[in-house]
């Protein structure tokens, strides 16, 4: 079928896709490449990951144009005993990933926070206290991400509990690396179930809901982390079924679950969410319902940023070294300061297109066009909470450091998804799913390409980590000089700082390098290491640092980190072979 039956046709979907994203990518690259403007680590990964991977899409997508139409390959109904294995499937994938992809190794300090934090949760406690030995190194060895409650005495993370509780959880079960997949799993159900309410005469447009959120690179590669993100996902995605689930039990358990989300890492992210759906309920004249969900929002706030922080003073004591930031005024006022500072859509929204179905955004698209105006006003369209949701997380475009993808519109995949579906119920001929299936070979693609370029990524990283783990020195000082990044390998041993005791070289004072010299077996972890590992380079220098070096050097307390020798005459020998 074509335009003239109201349908949108394969070719020009792609046509219209492949131009648009065309140009925000060739924006993108002016932008933040040509012009040089706000050049940071998302630039990076956009240059060796996401315009290659996204380039390679649309010109596939383009070159598909004349030959997307069609029926294709039908589909089964997408019932619990097709779409379930499916999802438990990537849920095994992306744990394996875990340890293939990511070599067992959490890159970025929010991750390591999270799983330091839930190493003393499944210990059964609040903190980790400080050993007094170490308390004048607390800062060096815990650099940044700790609360202030009790600081001088504990360390703790700065991020909400639940996350890491979840972790802890999974851990005491056997691994909290299954984690990240349960999440992943939990969320692509909820996904399906809210398919089938929404589009239950339409099994192929669930079909494509329930395919683009699979084929995300950006959902099961995050699963494969301790980010908190796949929890949003999940509990996003399970909180809007339970809402058109309705009822007292529906609503009153989606209230539980907003409090659950939002005490995931940071509370801002599940109001953010929820916000639309509430303008829709008293769009319908449901004001009982809205006003339980806008309780729910006071309750977020209360319990999150006022109870949790207070318990935590109470339990740890005052602030120190750093101001709290917990509170409200320091949460929005942090927000708009960043608006201000990191706003980067270009880059954020490239790197999230290139890591979900390419097919994703132009289907959304239709989404948001085959809303009935008047219906909307009248609050009986999903698609606008929806679509309001997926704009505010775009437009939340801020600086994320690591990700793969853009990990703060991570919570919104899910309405896209959704989004896709509706606009194919309504502009797609029922069955011709041709379309699709290419949209899903060329992600495929593109997916692999990402993962390679992410496993180059942290592969040195890792090296890194298991060359200072493997130190049997006390101490191992961390000179980041030269190196991308290289401050985040100040960690302990599965979330559990120890010997050796791991420390940023920049945040020690010439007497404190003094008497750990004095005092303990130190050893020096630097570019000489860390750079024939494959550590990207960067071009800083620090005048102090290099007068601690050369302190180090006449006090003969530079000795470099060297792996622990071979046990026996067969272990030497494989480390031979493996260096030649």
């Amino acid at each position: 079928m074509g335009d003239t039956a109201g349908f949108v046709s394969a070719r020009r979907l792609f046509l219209a896709g492949a131009i648009g994203l065309a140009l925000w990518l060739g924006a993108t690259f002016l932008w933040h490449v040509t012009y040089r403007q706000g050049v940071s680590l998302a630039v990076i990964l956009l240059l060796d990951q996401d315009f290659p991977a996204l380039l390679g899409s649309l010109l596939l997508l383009a070159l598909a144009a004349p030959w997307a139409e069609g029926k294709g390959f039908a589909l089964p109904r997408p019932t619990a005993r097709i779409v379930v294995p499916l999802i438990v499937l990537l849920g095994m994938a992306a744990w394996a990933g875990h340890y293939a992809l990511f070599q067992d190794y959490a890159i970025s300090r929010d991750e390591e926070v999270a799983r330091f934090a839930a190493a003393y949760m499944r210990e059964g406690l609040f903190a980790r206290p400080i050993p007094m030995e170490w308390e004048p190194y607390r800062r060096a060895i815990m650099p940044e991400f700790f609360s202030p409650f009790g600081a001088a005495d504990y360390w703790t993370a700065a991020y909400l509990p639940v996350n890491s509780a979840i972790q802890a959880l999974f851990w005491q079960l056997g691994d909290p690396n299954l984690a990240g997949p349960a999440l992943l799993m939990a969320g692509l159900f909820a996904l399906w179930r809210v398919a089938l309410h929404l589009m239950p005469d339409r099994p192929d447009a669930v079909w494509v809901t329930v395919l683009l959120g699979a084929s995300s690179s950006q959902l099961w590669v995050t699963a494969m982390t301790p980010y908190a993100m796949t929890g949003h996902f999940a509990l996003n995605m399970v909180w809007l079924a339970l809402v058109l689930r309705g009822g007292m039990v529906g609503h009153l358990s989606a209230g539980v679950v907003a409090l659950i989300a939002a005490g995931l890492h940071q509370w801002h992210f599940p109001p953010i969410f929820i916000a639309p759906f509430i303008l829709w309920m008293l769009l319908a004249r449901r004001w009982t319902v809205a006003a339980f969900h806008v309780l729910t929002l006071v309750a977020i706030v209360i319990i999150w940023a006022k109870v949790w922080p207070t318990f935590l003073m109470h339990a740890l004591g005052a602030p120190i070294d750093i101001r709290p930031s917990a509170g409200v005024a320091d949460k929005v006022g942090s927000l708009f300061e960043r608006l201000g500072d990191r706003w980067q859509p270009l880059v954020n929204i490239t790197r999230y297109v290139a890591w979900n179905n390419i097919l994703m955004v132009p289907l959304a698209m239709l989404g948001i066009a085959a809303m009935r105006w008047r219906a909307m006003i009248r609050g009986q369209e999903i698609a606008l909470p929806l679509a309001m949701g997926c704009i505010a997380g775009c437009l939340l475009a801020l600086a994320q450091g690591y990700g793969w993808g853009f990990r703060y519109a991570h919570g919104f995949i899910g309405p896209f998804c959704l989004l896709a579906g509706l606009g194919w119920a309504r502009f797609r001929p029922q069955g011709a799913m041709r379309p699709l299936l290419i949209g899903m070979a060329i992600t495929i693609l593109a997916s692999g390409y990402l993962v390679w370029r992410t496993h180059a990524f942290v592969a040195p990283y890792a090296a890194s980590h298991r060359l200072i783990d493997s130190s049997e020195a006390d101490v191992v000082l961390v000179d980041p000089r030269g190196g991308l990044y290289v401050t985040d390998l100040v960690r302990g041993r599965n979330g559990v700082p120890g010997k050796p005791m791991v420390m940023n070289l920049g945040m020690l004072s010439l007497d404190q390098v003094d008497d750990l010299c004095k005092s303990y077996v130190v050893e020096l972890f630097d570019r000489a290491e860390f750079r024939p590992l494959g550590v990207p380079l960067a071009r800083w220098n620090l005048g102090r640092m290099d007068a601690l070096r050369a302190h180090m050097k006449e006090e003969g307390c530079d000795r470099p980190v060297q792996p622990p020798l071979p046990e026996s005459f067969q272990d030497a020998f494989n480390a031979a072979d493996n260096a030649m």
